[in-house]
């Protein structure tokens, strides 16, 4: 893994974790929660068609070991968290809980099912309909094929009524595919190598671009704010990062850095659960204090698992 992306995991994982903080007059970030998934989905096209596009193309690649390994870097956290949220809500097994745990929630089109339970899960079962595909669209990998599933994209979200923008624009993994698609064209282009002079500045640009489009975001049509509006910052961000040369990018591949992004994936699964326990059982507090408590508390649950769950299961395997 490049480290300096390795590093954003961790930025765009505390901006979808301030999409779900809210806490006496600290609102929802919810453009940074848009902008986070967004990112997630593109940067896991990118990742897998660098670790396997070589295979593919060479012949080699086996489709059952690879599903196997993400089988095992998806299942024991989701299956976690899943008991856990079962024993903390206190819930009664229903039709929800068994599309949670086959990880089928996001293609039922109704909040009910694709937010139940460990709702933040929806993200995995978009994931793992884009890691089903993979080998076979990965072939077909063009700037002819981005054109036709754009313009797929485009018309999907003409066609979307308003009170659907959520179930099919956010959640559906057909449409979440789109994301995943672009990160594997950004890796073909990765992988042919392109020269980018003055990197330095242009990952300040960046930075200030996406200050930008997450301070418009009130302001722009929902249709678009999903995904496509943080696509003109996302795409050169993950291209110019991957050069590691710039400023951002020493201060990203620093070791602090790298540490907590290895963290990102307990962060995601688990972090709305435990605020939404935090802000209902703790005393009234300073937000500020509320915050960087539930941002700590995190955190540290995210490392025992790590430490204790997710790497002993590792070495069994």
């Amino acid at each position: 893994m490049i480290e300096t992306l390795q590093s954003l995991r961790f930025i765009f994982i505390m901006m979808i974790f301030m999409s779900h903080f809210a806490y006496r007059g600290i609102g929802p970030f919810d453009a940074g929660g848009d902008c986070g998934v967004a990112f997630f989905f593109m940067l896991s096209g990118f990742v897998v068609s660098l670790g396997y596009g070589r295979q593919i193309r060479e012949g080699s690649f086996c489709y059952s070991c690879f599903l196997r390994k993400r089988f095992w870097k998806i299942y024991p956290l989701h299956l976690l968290c899943l008991l856990f949220w079962l024993i903390v809500s206190k819930n009664v097994i229903d039709g929800r809980f068994v599309l949670n745990l086959l990880l089928l929630q996001a293609w039922i089109p109704d909040p009910e099912y694709y937010f139940s339970c460990n709702s933040v899960s929806w993200f995995l079962s978009c994931l793992l309909f884009c890691y089903f595909l993979f080998p076979w669209v990965y072939k077909h990998v063009s700037k002819g094929w981005l054109s036709c599933v754009l313009v797929a994209y485009v018309t999907v979200c003409l066609l979307t009524p308003y009170e659907k923008v959520n179930a099919i624009l956010y959640v559906n993994p057909l449409v979440r595919f789109v994301d995943f698609y672009i990160g594997m064209v950004l890796c073909r282009i990765y992988e042919k190598g392109f020269s980018l002079s003055g990197v330095v500045w242009v990952e300040w640009v960046l930075l200030l671009t996406l200050i930008v489009l997450l301070t418009a975001y009130p302001y722009i049509d929902e249709k678009v704010r999903n995904a496509p509006l943080y696509w003109l910052v996302l795409v050169p961000v993950i291209l110019v990062f991957s050069k590691e040369q710039g400023t951002l990018s020493r201060l990203l591949k620093m070791r602090p850095m790298l540490m907590l992004a290895s963290l990102s994936m307990p962060i995601f699964m688990t972090h709305q659960m435990l605020i939404g326990i935090l802000l209902h059982r703790l005393p009234d507090m300073s937000p500020v204090v509320m915050l960087f408590l539930c941002i700590f508390v995190v955190l540290v649950v995210s490392w025992f698992i790590d430490r204790f769950v997710l790497r002993q299961i590792g070495k069994f395997i």
